[in-house]
């Protein structure tokens, strides 16, 4: 936490600089309102206390410049005479507390940590966009998500940069923000895609304006790097990120400092940095195209998800959550997958990954009659929809015809991969009856349960 303090008595301003800093919170002391002014011009802080009555530019006159300068910390004015209309002013103009002198200085701490905390709260509303109750997971028992949930641990509480990589869909945002609950960091999880801001506003977007910086520019605009202070700045789609911003952010992140548009002076920032993206950017390093200094300096920790493809246990224990997640939001209590849903679910690639498996699953429940969600409600594999798509010469994965040799590049499947597509074709068209499979595949019983659970197949 860094705040601001102003006052015009020595002593009390000593002593409250004093104790802050016992407390470990960055202070910031000025003995008048025009010191505070520039201070508050210049640099980033998470909350001012101000006294009301200073000479020269008064805490009321500060209170109401920051107020037009569009600042959004919480500000908490202090006076020794208690006067109800100074308290009303301060209040009408935004401040978020009072305080009568004398106070206790542990008044004090517990009025700013609420201001602070309050403040970074209504932040994470407005840039968070996580939808309300959603209880944050990371669905799996593959090898891959086991792995990726100890990187996770590990890294949470470290200041360290994290480079998530995966498909489109993997579920990268939800790891990066899994690292930021695990970090204890006190602010926002302040998420941006890159690939989807223009170039031209990309660097304002990052690290704000001021006031005048250009045409439009009205009022100062605080960038993501600021907001995040305190927290954690996901940048999605890195690889997307324009040569000529590459640099500006490596030194964001070397210097801890960004300086506005329009702005001289840098800014001192507490942000941690995680970018995530489906790029390979070795490849783009030694093409020219991403700077190999900003790839090391963002590559410390690396959490890579595999597409959902290579976990199809995984894809069951997802749709079985999104059934549960799903089905009270659309009124279908109660609904549960049928084993040939499962079966389609074990043995289709989604292409879309996680995100792809959770439209399919709202769209069976959508489209379903009754209860058991069964393989045709789920509408994959036909249509231009999937790899899988079915055709006379390329059923789909459930469909009475053979079962295609090669993936959607042209490449064999593995003996493996073939023996596994061909078990839970035949669970799928047997509606899950295992004993009538394991006669049709020509193994025990005992063989096809134990091929099932290495597939982390449950019906």
């Amino acid at each position: 936490m860094r705040i601001i303090v102003a006052d015009d008595e020595p002593n009390l301003l000593s002593s409250m600089g004093t104790f802050l800093t016992a407390e470990s919170i960055d202070t910031v002391l000025s003995p008048d309102g025009a010191k505070a002014k520039t201070f508050l011009s210049e640099e980033s802080f998470d909350a001012a206390v101000l006294d009301i009555r200073m000479p020269g530019l008064d805490g009321i006159s500060l209170l109401r410049w920051i107020k037009d300068e569009g600042l959004t910390l919480p500000v908490i004015m202090m006076s020794a005479h208690g006067d109800v209309r100074d308290a009303v002013e301060a209040m009408r103009l935004g401040a978020c507390d009072y305080l009568v002198k004398p106070f206790d200085p542990d008044e004090l701490l517990i009025r700013l940590r609420k201001a602070v905390r309050d403040r970074r709260l209504t932040a994470d509303r407005e840039v968070s966009r996580r939808p309300a109750g959603e209880r944050l997971r990371m669905i799996g028992s593959s090898p891959a998500v086991v792995e990726a949930l100890r990187l996770i641990d590990r890294a949470g509480p470290t200041p360290s940069t994290v480079l998530i990589t995966g498909e489109s869909g993997s579920g990268k945002e939800v790891a990066a923000r899994l690292v930021h609950e695990r970090s204890g960091r006190p602010g926002s999880f302040v998420a941006v895609n890159l690939g989807a801001i223009p170039d031209t506003l990309l660097e304002s977007e990052l690290f704000g304006y001021e006031k005048g910086a250009f045409t439009g520019a009205a009022d100062r605009k605080l960038g993501l790097f600021e907001l995040a202070d305190g927290g954690t700045l996901f940048l999605d789609e890195l690889g997307e990120m324009p040569q000529h911003m590459q640099v500006k952010i490596l030194r964001a992140i070397q210097e801890r400092k960004v300086t506005r548009l329009g702005g001289t002076k840098g800014i001192p920032v507490d942000t941690r940095i995680i970018a995530a993206t489906n790029r390979d950017l070795e490849a783009m390093v030694a093409k020219g195209t991403f700077r190999e200094d900003l790839y090391y300096r963002i590559n410390v920790v690396r959490i890579h998800l595999p597409p959902l493809r290579e976990r199809p246990g995984d894809a069951v224990s997802l749709a079985r959550h999104f059934v549960e997640a799903l089905s009270t939001h659309l009124g279908r209590k109660g609904a549960i997958l049928a084993p040939d849903a499962l079966a389609l679910i074990a043995a289709y690639p989604f292409p879309g990954n996680v995100r792809e498996l959770s439209n399919a699953v709202e769209r069976a429940l959508i489209l379903s009659d009754g209860d058991n969600l069964h393989a045709s409600d789920f509408q994959l594999g036909s249509g231009k929809s999937g790899p899988l798509a079915a055709s006379p010469s390329h059923p789909g994965p459930l469909s009475g015809g053979a079962e295609p040799f090669v993936d959607q590049d042209g490449k064999p499947y593995s003996l493996a991969e073939l023996e596994r597509r061909a078990i839970l074709a035949s669970i799928g068209r047997n509606q899950g009856k295992r004993e009538t499979s394991a006669s049709e595949l020509g193994i025990t019983r005992r063989t096809l349960f134990n091929k099932l659970n290495g597939y982390g197949y449950r019906d």
